[in-house]
């Protein structure tokens, strides 16, 4: 598949997570960091890739509203539905493939809505990849020794890191393999840990791509220090004063 201007690149962010693990009273997508949830800067990156026409949120009916008036606030055009998010992450996602605006998509991107340090430029990589290969995934080597343990903790194997990956979103499929791949799951009773899971599972190949060692998701705690730390250091400033935040 060769991109050209009628084709269309679609998004889907799973926002429905309770926020639990961070111990927050709201679930941690909606938390400001520095002053701006993290979900509008995760949408503000998507907003600047100007290959992509539609996002799709799936999140719970309890917070429509309120990233209806986040993308009121912070300019943010592409958002073109949101649907209601599922019991699990995979269910949310399958939601999302049932609009109009992923039915037509030639590519589907999947993003973890705490991921905001995600680039515009690395972005389209993944879905200039995602034309030639059909699946395409960010992975980062791991820095540490990896174990396999069994029973006890005992462990059984030592793998070698240069053939494993820590593996990242957002994640590219031709909507073909997408789709095919979650009717497959729903049928054999599989659930995944991510979508390349799933594509995995129903036998499409997926090419793993070198990914940023900045874009973490944003899960505990320690992961927000960094996160703040990040902000400092990569100064976002250009990205949040582009969008002309409006007066609420």
């Amino acid at each position: 598949m060769k991109p050209n201007n009628e084709q269309q690149v679609s998004l889907i962010i799973p926002a429905a997570g309770s926020g639990k693990r961070f111990g927050s009273p709201i679930p941690k997508q909606y938390i400001e960091l520095r002053g701006i949830p993290i979900l509008a800067r995760t949408l503000l990156a998507f907003e600047r890739v100007s290959s992509l026409q539609s996002i799709i949120i799936a999140a719970s009916p309890d917070y429509h509203d309120h990233i209806r008036e986040l993308a009121i606030t912070f300019n943010i055009t592409k958002i073109k539905i949101l649907v209601a998010g599922g019991s699990e992450r995979q269910d949310s996602i399958r939601n999302a493939l049932h609009t109009d605006a992923a039915q037509l998509s030639d590519i589907i991107l999947v993003h973890d809505a705490v991921r905001p340090f995600i680039t515009p430029t690395f972005v389209q990589t993944l879905i200039d990849a995602a034309y030639v290969y059909g699946s395409v995934i960010p992975g980062i080597v791991p820095k540490e020794t990896v174990k396999e343990v069994g029973n006890g903790s005992i462990v059984k194997q030592t793998h070698q890191r240069s053939q494993l990956r820590l593996i990242q979103t957002p994640q590219a499929f031709q909507r073909g393999i997408l789709l095919q791949s979650y009717e497959y799951a729903y049928q054999t009773g599989f659930v995944g840990t991510d979508d390349a899971s799933l594509v995995e599972h129903a036998d499409f190949p997926i090419k793993v791509i070198e990914g940023l060692e900045e874009n973490i998701k944003i899960t505990t705690p320690m992961d927000w220090v960094l996160a703040e730390l990040l902000v400092e250091r990569f100064n976002t400033a250009p990205l949040i004063t582009s969008f002309n935040k409006k007066s609420p």
